[in-house]
């Protein structure tokens, strides 16, 4: 009987703290849900990604489709999902062939459309079971999203929405952007909105136009929202308070063109400036395409597929570099390499996989220095070249794309390490779960620790 009382009192001192606690809250403090920040995400992704009958016929090697353009493998999981529905509508809509494939198939790792196809499935994603499907997948897919950023300890719902969306343009991309806002403010708990802006406006995608402008307008979106720094409380509540966002670089389209790299090797990086990551070399005498100057003299460069940022002291203009001649001597030990010309180029080998620096010395000494992270060359176990695009990658561990991470994957990574399979665009960009360009066994022992717990969130940075 004691005990019955005691629990009794208990429950009733425990309703009256909850109920004097919620009396000192603030009235103007509402709280944010974990489905309004994702229906917030999803509108901010399919305004810019597409609508509920939008096809992209080929995306770099697959078909997309539907308002948050899912891919490949995802994109026949959505178009199965949707004849299930209804599916004498779906046949009826797609033709018996079609619709059969769509309900057989195990895989559309390199399927794309013709424009029949392309005209059936948007009629189909477009009716009422198109967008019933859309909308179930679209809030658990970014529900998802949202709770990869809340995993690393983003707490913040400006900044999980914003998070959200650039995890949609590439979970790669996200990770690293969300691991530089916390940089900024010593912990992921304290990221706000203005944070993950700033380290977005100052990430190597800063050069991709389109990147940007979906960035700037997500942002002033939220900001409408009045989610501007905020942080989310115990019970749920949001508190507001406000900063100024400060762009350490700026790029304009100011000396836009095309230029001639003046170098015995100009490296294309990550960002601009040194600090950043070795993605690419690019030759002498080679034209690249300038998008973009910043205000501390770097480029943002398109060249050969990949995007990233070099050193301007080492671009000249077309006009101008047809008028310059350059003579070299090269000699060779056994771990150097040494360019003499007009202005002597010294170039050390560090590493067979490309890792060099070089250095030019004329009044002072510089370096020549270039980067890109959108696109990473990767030894493939047959000894060609593949891109690893992290903007392709939809989920890290997933391999096999059926949207989870299992023994199945680690086994399908091991099966193409070894040469019995090959991946596509997004299968790679998914296995590279150590995040270093690479796929190894290191990838396959990352996602099996991840199936044991010892990794919460992949990929590892």
């Amino acid at each position: 009987m004691f005990k019955k009382i005691l629990a009794v009192g208990l429950s009733c001192a425990t309703a009256l703290v909850l109920m004097l606690s919620a009396l000192a809250t603030p009235a103007s403090v509402s709280a944010v849900t974990l489905e309004q920040m994702a229906n917030t995400a999803i509108e901010c992704i399919t305004s810019h990604e597409g609508s509920y009958g939008s096809i992209n016929a080929n995306d770099c090697g697959a078909v997309s489709v539907g308002k948050l353009q899912w891919h490949a493998d995802r994109a026949l999981a959505l178009m199965r999902k949707t004849c299930e529905l209804c599916p004498s509508f779906a046949e009826e809509t797609l033709g018996s062939s079609f619709y059969n494939e769509i309900m057989s198939a195990s895989s559309w790792s390199y399927r794309t459309f013709n424009s029949s196809e392309k005209a059936a499935a948007s009629a189909l994603l477009s009716s009422e079971y198109g967008i019933k499907a859309q909308d179930e997948t679209a809030l658990n897919d970014v529900q998802g999203y949202i709770i990869t950023g809340q995993n690393k300890g983003i707490t913040d719902p400006g900044a999980l929405v914003l998070y959200a969306d650039i995890y949609n343009f590439g979970c790669g991309i996200a990770s690293r952007i969300a691991k530089r806002a916390a940089s900024y403010t010593g912990s992921y708990a304290s990221v706000t909105l203005d944070d993950m802006y700033k380290a977005a406006m100052n990430d190597s995608y800063g050069s991709n136009s389109a990147f940007v402008s979906r960035t700037k307008m997500v942002y002033n979106h939220i900001l409408g929202l009045g989610w501007s720094d905020e942080s989310v409380t115990d019970d749920n509540t949001v508190v507001t308070t406000t900063t100024t966002v400060a762009v350490d670089v700026e790029f304009t389209d100011d000396g836009a063109g095309l230029y001639t790299v003046n170098a015995s090797a100009l490296y294309m990086r990550s960002g601009p400036g040194t600090s950043y990551s070795i993605i690419t070399k690019i030759p002498n005498s080679t034209t690249v395409t300038v998008t973009a100057t910043s205000n501390n003299n770097w480029a943002a460069v398109d060249y050969s597929g990949y995007s990233g940022y070099c050193s301007m002291q080492y671009l000249v203009p077309v006009a101008t570099a047809e008028t310059t001649t350059t003579t070299a001597e090269t000699t060779t030990t056994s771990s150097e390499t040494t360019t003499v010309s007009s202005a002597t180029t010294t170039t050390e080998s560090t590493t067979a996989s490309a890792e060099m620096t070089t250095t030019t010395t004329t009044s002072a000494d510089t370096t020549a220095e270039t980067t890109t992270t959108t696109k990473l060359a990767v030894s493939a176990p047959n000894g060609s070249d593949v891109i690893v695009n992290d903007a392709y990658a939809s989920v890290y561990g997933d391999v096999n794309c059926d949207g989870s991470v299992s023994v199945a994957d680690a086994i399908l990574l091991h099966k193409y390490l070894v040469g019995v399979v090959h991946l596509n665009v997004e299968q790679i960009a998914n296995s590279d779960c150590s995040y270093d360009a690479k796929l190894s066994d290191v990838d396959v022992t990352v996602i099996m620790q991840h199936l044991t717990g010892h990794y919460t969130a992949l990929p590892i940075v």
